[in-house]
């Protein structure tokens, strides 16, 4: 068999493949991610800051492509649409990741000038004050997270284990509380400020 009919028999199995997934028949989806997983997982590793992110972008690529597979265009390159997916999240993900870091720096200084102002060096700053009153409100579970996040220092993956919660949940309830923290800030920041 020549190269090239090799290559347009695996074309037209891909093509049918693809045709019949969109069709909902989910072993031909099952036959697509087996062709393409080794190759979205070579091409995550290659680009990813971190080798954790490997396995859950390539799932989440897979996972994404499932629900818009009907958005794909026969006879192009099923697998640099993969790629472009598998970009995309990478992508949104380290966004996610310096946005969680810049909130992390901004946390370690408010707790840093007030840890500072405990000990008499200096007046703390009055958002420091409101974090520390928005802390206070904060209901015991989401105020623990906060600790074993911050005072702690933990990663997510060992808060995920200590508090017997899923990866996503530590990240999503991180997030939130963050955006909670902010808005209370905020709120008595606009409060003090009408006085």
């Amino acid at each position: 068999m020549t190269p090239n009919l090799q290559s347009d028999e695996t074309a037209a199995e891909e093509s049918g493949l693809i045709c019949s997934a969109q069709a909902g028949d989910q072993d031909a989806f099952a036959a697509l991610i087996d062709r393409h997983i080794s190759h979205v997982r070579t091409f995550l590793a290659l680009k990813a800051p971190v080798s954790h992110l490997v396995d859950e972008l390539a799932h989440d690529t897979f996972v994404f492509a499932c629900r818009h597979l009907g958005e794909f265009a026969p006879g192009t390159s099923l697998r640099a649409w993969l790629r472009a997916i598998a970009w995309n999240l990478l992508h949104a993900e380290v966004q996610r990741f310096a946005r969680e870091q810049r909130n992390l720096d901004r946390l370690a200084t408010w707790q840093a000038e007030a840890s500072l102002s405990e000990v008499g060096h200096t007046e703390p700053p009055v958002e420091a004050e409101h974090l520390q009153h928005c802390l206070e409100e904060l209901p015991e579970p989401l105020r623990e997270l906060i600790v074993l996040k911050y005072r702690d220092e933990s990663s997510t993956d060992e808060i995920a284990a200590r508090l017997k919660r899923s990866l996503v949940w530590v990240r999503v309830s991180l997030f939130r509380v963050r955006a909670q923290l902010r808005e209370c800030i905020e709120a008595k920041l606009s409060a003090s400020k009408s006085c």
